[in-house]
Formats: structure tokens, sequence, C-alpha cells
């Protein structure tokens, strides 16, 4: 086991007999492992006398209160954008039924697949030489 990890584990819980022994030895061989032991123990010593061991009195009537806070105090622009977002998805939705259904209806009414059905416009059945004619045809 590494004996940095060791160490660490000593302040956490009880060693073995190996272990203790393994870490006695190295903090007697290396003076950097025991500055190391030391800054820990003095870290932890003074986080255990500036630790508050207990929350406050209002603790869980403030955290429930922010918990439920109502939408209105929330970001306005989030639920704007959510609720924007929710209608367009069930527009969306209702578009795309609408267009299945008129191509459809289009398609079935005309009779062939194209795009004059598809958009529900006549097929031109005179030649543009015949319609340039009876365009003037009121003169004869």
């Amino acid at each position: 086991m590494n004996i940095k990890k060791l160490l660490y584990e000593s302040f956490d819980r009880k060693l073995k007999a190996e272990e203790s022994l393994k870490l006695d030895s190295a903090l007697k061989q290396s003076a950097g492992l025991m500055n190391e032991k030391e800054s820990i123990s003095r870290l932890r010593e003074v986080v255990s006398q500036n630790g508050q061991k207990e929350f406050s009195p209002d603790f869980e009537y403030n955290l429930m209160r922010r918990i439920n806070m109502p939408a209105e105090k929330k970001n306005y622009q989030y639920i704007f954008f959510d609720y924007l977002s929710s209608v367009f998805r069930k527009t969306a939705f209702a578009a795309i039924i609408i267009i299945v259904l008129t191509l459809t209806y289009n398609f079935g009414r005309i009779g062939n697949i194209s795009l004059q059905s598809a958009l529900g416009i006549k097929q031109q059945t005179t030649s543009f030489a015949d319609d340039f004619k009876n365009l003037f045809s009121f003169y004869n």
C-alpha cells in the first residue's frame, strides 16, 4: 500500500499492526513525511475547532421554502422559453397532421402523384398557344 495513503488513513481508522509498523518506520526515515503528518494534524485541529457541528435552527424551513418557491419567483426567461418550447411542439405536431391529411386528400381527389396534385393545382390541358389564341378570341 502507498505510504501516503496509509498516512491519511491513519487519521480516520485504527491501523493494523503491520501497517502501523510500516508507517512508523517510514515516518522515522522521512522528514518530509513527518512534516506532512504534522501539517495534517494541525489542519484537522483548526477545522475541528472552527467547524459547526449542527445546522442552524431554521435550516429545514429555509430549505423547504426554497424548494417550494412558486414559479413566479424563479427565472422568468427560463419559464417563458420552456412554455414556448412546449407550445411549439404541440403546434408543429398539429401542423404536420394537417399537412399529411391535405396531401392525402389531394392525391386521392386528383388521382396521380405529382407536385400539382399535392398542391391541389388543376393540371393544364391546353397548350400555351391555345390559351393565347383564346385570350384574343373576342375580336372574332
